[in-house]
């Protein structure tokens, strides 16, 4: 084996610190950092600290500039983009908020996360899958994440490899350096995986981070579910946005219906039980033909299903602004011009129930990792990794989230559905 382990004395953990470790300590920090009031999710510091922390490493980051897009629509719901010209993926990072201060740091911190990404700066070692296994190590199985045509390296072949954490196993597990970075370019030097931002993310601390990507893993697996819904599935679970008696909420559906929009909440939540919730908005005069970006969508998951509602519907709102101002580099000029899906009408005539509940945790639990891990488990989901992927020099954390057994959304990979999406089919 090759520069990562001599005379079979176990591996220091490539980060230094142990991520049990560390999330530990976050979890104290964060706890005391609570803010009564605060509208998104616990955070280290707060939204103008985060993207002041941040400024002085824009360059390195390739983020050349911010601006507030919010204007090009007639919402009014802040959005700001960060634009990365040299990207390896896209080059335009939206963000979106309550607030301008949180849709600039949304921006900045995705745009972060994504450069961190494209140029891994943790270390990385070769060594083939028999030699991990044989020295007794955990090796992930990327099987559910290979690109259509390609196959996992052979037990004898070599790869590189960064060390993840497994969280509910509480063990060190190794994985392909390839699955976890970004590059689209044709620089790329392998095409074994998959590559994408599903369950990558970043935060203030590591804690941020990990969290921030599970909550995306759970909601891209409930809404890959979702899609099986029948129409009157989906109508049974369109909820009245007053059930939340949310200021921030009820200012974000203030401002679409006076754009003369219609705002439309769905209870996507699936069988792990963390609250997901979907969000569309459409135009409030009725049409004979839509247009595909007549409805704009967003989703949302969080402990806290208030949260998770607020998500959804600013993200709706961020998905018009991008509709709108085309600056995605992977937007298809066609798609202007089509028509909308017709079972997708379910959602513009869908009508919102107010019988709804739900029960907002106690705070210190939106910063407690076993309150989100906890329903995976009850579910029988046996392995959720964690790779630490760097930012620490930024003042940042960034990992990417692995949860095998959940539902991925669609891509270029081999193996379009998992057993959770199976059950789904044949259920309907």
């Amino acid at each position: 084996m090759r520069n990562w382990q001599a005379d079979g004395v176990a591996m220091k953990p490539l980060a230094g610190v142990p991520v049990p470790d560390r999330l530990a300590a976050d979890e104290a920090n964060l706890r005391s950092a609570f803010r009564p009031g605060e509208p998104s999710s616990t955070r280290l510091i707060d939204a103008d600290e985060t993207v002041n922390r941040l400024r002085p490493h824009f360059s390195r980051l390739g983020i050349v500039r911010m601006a507030e897009v919010t204007g090009l629509d007639r919402i009014g719901i802040p959005v700001w983009m960060a634009v990365r010209p040299n990207s390896r993926t896209l080059a335009v990072s939206q963000g979106k908020g309550v607030s301008a201060a949180h849709a600039r740091a949304s921006a900045v911190m995705e745009a972060a996360e994504i450069a961190i990404a494209e140029d891994v700066p943790v270390t990385s070692f070769a060594a083939s899958r028999r030699e991990l296994r044989d020295a007794g190590h955990d090796v992930f199985d990327g099987r559910m994440l290979l690109m259509r045509g390609a196959d996992e390296a052979g037990p004898e072949e070599t790869d590189y490899w960064v060390e993840g954490f497994d969280l509910i196993k509480q063990k060190p597990v190794f994985v392909p350096r390839e699955l976890v970075s970004l590059d689209f370019t044709s620089a790329r030097r392998s095409f074994r995986y998959s590559q994408s931002t599903d369950g990558l993310a970043s935060g203030n601390c590591l804690l941020e981070a990990v969290i921030h990507g599970l909550c995306e893993r759970v909601e891209r697996d409930a809404t890959e579910l979702w899609r099986f819904q029948r129409d009157a599935g989906v109508e049974a679970r369109c909820v009245d946005p007053a059930v939340f008696a949310d200021s921030g909420i009820h200012w974000l559906a203030e401002r679409i219906a006076a754009a003369n929009f219609v705002l439309r909440l769905f209870n996507v939540t699936s069988d792990i039980g963390l609250p997901v919730f979907m969000a569309t908005i459409s135009p409030a005069t009725h049409h004979a033909t839509y247009l595909h970006f007549d409805l704009a969508a967003g989703y949302g998951c969080h402990l806290s299903p208030r949260v998770a509602a607020m998500r959804a519907v600013t993200e709706a709102a961020q998905t018009r602004i991008t509709n709108i101002s085309g600056a995605r580099d992977d937007f298809d000029p066609s798609e202007y011009h089509q028509r909308l899906a017709p079972d997708l009408s379910v959602y513009i005539h869908a009508k919102p129930a107010d019988h709804w509940r739900f029960d907002e945790p106690e705070p210190h639990l939106r910063a407690n990792l076993e309150t989100y891990l906890e329903p995976l488990r009850q579910r029988g989901i046996t392995s959720v990794v964690a790779v630490p992927l760097g930012g620490e020099e930024y003042d940042m954390s960034v990992c990417r989230v692995l949860v095998n057994e959940l539902e991925s959304p669609a891509g270029i990979r081999k193996h379009r559905f998992g057993g959770r999406a199976l059950n789904a089919m044949l259920r309907q």
